[in-house]
């Protein structure tokens, strides 16, 4: 049973033939209830703050969790975001290395057609320079065996005037076939090749 201090205050005892002088049992009595009641009231503070803190405590530990329960979360979505960031990167550089392979290949593949094309067009020119030198050569010896015919079959002018006559188309047809034969390919440049081009593309 919880005593109060009314209980104390109003606690009575037995008067027996020899017993406890009753003003000096009420005056501690009272003494005491004044004390137990002091008592009392800071026990009651005490339970109070305690219960107060209690709640505090409860509290900070529900926000501590809370804080720990984030930290958890945006350490695991600071994890993911890494780890995206790391398979984007690597998915950009490996498109950029193959454009750029792509690129590489296309060039070097532009620079063998070019080649190529070069080359063609070099034989081709010289497949054409050889058919018009023998076409020149052709006209030039048919062109001496008219001319021959005819001065024989016509006895047309003086053996002085014909053999100067000879003399100088013999020259210019010399130098008219030196100059065909002195064609080199490697004096060929970019603007023969045009032309060459040009010329073929008109046929």
């Amino acid at each position: 049973m919880k005593i109060t201090s009314m209980d104390i205050n109003n606690k009575e005892f037995k008067k027996g033939l020899r017993g406890y002088n009753a003003d000096e049992v009420d005056e501690f009595l009272d003494k005491v209830a004044e004390e137990y009641e002091v008592i009392y009231k800071e026990n009651s503070n005490i339970k109070e703050k305690a219960s107060f803190l209690e709640e505090k405590l409860e509290h900070h530990v529900q926000i501590e969790a809370t804080i720990q329960s984030t930290l958890v979360l945006a350490q695991n979505a600071a994890e993911q975001v890494k780890a995206c960031a790391q398979k984007e990167s690597e998915l950009i550089i490996k498109n950029a290395n193959d454009s750029s392979q792509k690129l590489i290949d296309k060039a070097h593949n532009d620079v063998l057609k070019v080649n190529d094309e070069y080359d063609r067009t070099k034989q081709e020119f010289a497949k054409f320079r050889t058919k018009f030198r023998n076409f020149m050569n052709c006209q030039i010896e048919m062109f001496d065996g008219l001319e021959n015919d005819y001065l024989k079959n016509n006895n047309v002018g003086n053996d002085l005037i014909d053999d100067n006559n000879d003399e100088k188309d013999t020259t210019d047809i010399e130098n008219s076939d030196v100059s065909v034969k002195n064609i080199d390919e490697n004096e060929f440049h970019n603007n023969d090749l045009k032309e060459i081009k040009s010329f073929f593309a008109k046929g």
